[in-house]
């Protein structure tokens, strides 16, 4: 859930999407992500994990400056 600022969601070969206070994004298990802020902006959002027997997160590897500066 965004609770402030503005940023960006995007599934792996997906468009991004926009995000601002209020928007709130389901990522279901297993989903390869990533979110956070608009160049322009800052963002702050709450994330709620539900555990799962046999779950874990991931680190992948960082979005690349070409794909994030063609953001607006």
């Amino acid at each position: 859930m965004v609770t402030s600022g503005r940023g960006y969601y995007q599934e792996w070969g997906k468009p991004a999407q926009e995000l601002k206070p209020g928007d709130v994004v389901n990522i279901p298990p297993e989903v390869k992500h990533w979110h956070g802020a608009a160049p322009t902006s800052w963002f702050a959002h709450v994330a709620i994990a539900v555990p799962a027997e046999g779950a874990s997160n991931q680190w992948l590897e960082p979005v690349s400056p070409e794909d994030y500066n063609k953001l607006k």
